[in-house]
């Protein structure tokens, strides 16, 4: 039989623990972007690609050694967010274990980017990839196979020979999203994936909340593809994939009113029948804005409600106010797109006051909109490239452990000057069960 010779086989670890209890599956039901961008970024430059989904194509650590074997991939690639790092490190592990030195263990993302020594530390990963990565896997795969010099390579991190870790220049955002190609669809098992449909209109936020680590990522601002080079992504999607829904990704999709209504219109002018849902922000939410985005076939929205309580919003970065949140639900409503609004329980300044103003709020939403808004609740948990992770001790913030298994947004992983871990954890129980009566 014939053997493919690989470059680069990337790897999506599977979350350590499946949240869908809390109608979080959304999170691990669409492919994985990131990936596929990557894997594009990596064919345009000549080299072959494999990609493994570990959740979806249900492989062990044996099967993905075996994978390896298969198809002789000298690089590794593994995809790294707070959900599945502990398995990608672990994945890692192996693969030095079985390899040595004739693999190459790459590993990429947001986690893996913020905690970049302490995956370094651990011995078994060569690289960190930090941040945006569709340039510098490209550079990284020309060094490696010409023998070069890393340290040339901005964006990374790496152990030298001397066993120090170093960090190489930072790599800026790439400013033109267009010049970057749609991620490469068919590596992805599209009907494996509860939601196949997702797409990035623009990256980064420009809005700085302290629990949120957009703006580190991304230097605070929202850079957008073209109208045109976005819709179309979704009609090829449509067209090719028989893709009829489709989750937009951005952190926030209506931070840009002029980009977010042109889109609209272009679905429409192709009319395009999907139906979508997005991210919205309380602040953005106008009425022509939700009118365009219900003529255009989305139906659902989810906007960071984060508080009841008007002094901890303004606190937390967020700069809204309840009025705001109350106005923009109604508005959505209105022009008959469904809303989950998602709230935090134990942010900084958060007393067991204003936590219960949280719930009460939550079920206010709730009461107001004939029960077409549903609310969901998480614990504060301070990521790393967060300001609540990285000013911690200025806030007040104990952290319980720094095991990244347990940073699942239902388990308390700090406390804070005002909330202990078990008024905490009360605190969310009450949420939930105060919301479902």
């Amino acid at each position: 039989e014939e053997f493919s010779m690989i470059d680069i086989l990337l790897i999506n670890p599977q979350p350590v623990v499946m949240k869908d209890l809390f109608a979080e599956n959304l999170m691990y039901a669409n492919p994985p972007l990131g990936l596929g961008y990557l894997a594009s970024a990596a064919r345009n430059a000549g080299y072959s690609v494999d990609l493994i989904d570990v959740g979806i194509d249900k492989l062990t650590i044996s099967g993905i050694i075996h994978r390896i074997i298969e198809v002789d991939a000298q690089i590794v690639g593994i995809s790294s967010f707070i959900a599945n790092h502990g398995n990608g490190l672990k994945i890692a592990h192996e693969i030095k274990k079985q390899f040595g030195s004739q693999v190459k263990v790459m590993m990429g993302g947001p986690q893996a980017s913020f905690v970049y020594e302490e995956v370094l530390k651990q011995g078994d990963v060569d690289i960190v990839s930090i941040f945006e990565g569709e340039q510098t896997i490209v550079e990284l795969l020309n060094c490696i196979k010409t023998g070069g010099d890393l340290k040339k390579i901005a964006g990374i991190a790496f152990v030298n020979e001397e066993g120090e870790v170093i960090k190489t220049e930072r790599r800026l955002p790439i400013q033109d999203l267009d010049t970057i190609d749609f991620p490469a669809w068919d590596l992805f098992k599209i009907d494996k994936y509860q939601e196949p449909g997702i797409v990035l209109t623009g990256r980064g936020c420009p809005y700085k909340c302290i629990f949120c680590s957009a703006g580190a990522i991304a230097g605070g601002r929202y850079r957008m593809r073209s109208v045109k080079n976005v819709v179309d992504e979704i009609e090829m999607l449509y067209k090719t994939y028989g893709i009829k829904k489709i989750f937009i990704a951005d952190d926030t999709f209506t931070a840009s009113e002029k980009h977010c209504i042109e889109i609209c219109r272009e679905i429409r002018n192709r009319n395009l029948d999907i139906a979508w849902q997005a991210e919205a922000r309380a602040n953005t939410v106008t009425d022509l804005v939700a009118a365009e985005m219900a003529k255009a076939g989305c139906h659902h929205v989810q906007i960071g409600a984060e508080s009841g309580d008007n002094e901890i919003l303004k606190k937390i970065g967020k700069n809204v106010t309840t009025d705001t949140i109350e106005r923009a639900v109604r508005i959505f409503l209105k022009h008959g797109i469904t809303v989950v609004c998602s709230f935090i329980l134990g942010h900084p300044d958060d007393t067991a006051e204003t936590c219960e103003k949280t719930i009460r709020f939550g079920k206010y939403l709730k009461t107001i909109s004939g029960g077409y808004t549903s609310c969901k609740f998480a614990i504060l948990t301070p990521l790393p490239g967060t300001p609540v992770y990285e000013r911690k001790d200025d806030l007040g913030i104990k952290l319980l452990t720094e095991n990244w298994d347990n940073y699942t947004f239902f388990d308390t992983v700090m406390e804070t000057k005002n909330l202990n871990r078990r008024q905490l954890q009360n605190l969310y129980m009450k949420a939930w069960a105060t919301y479902a009566s």
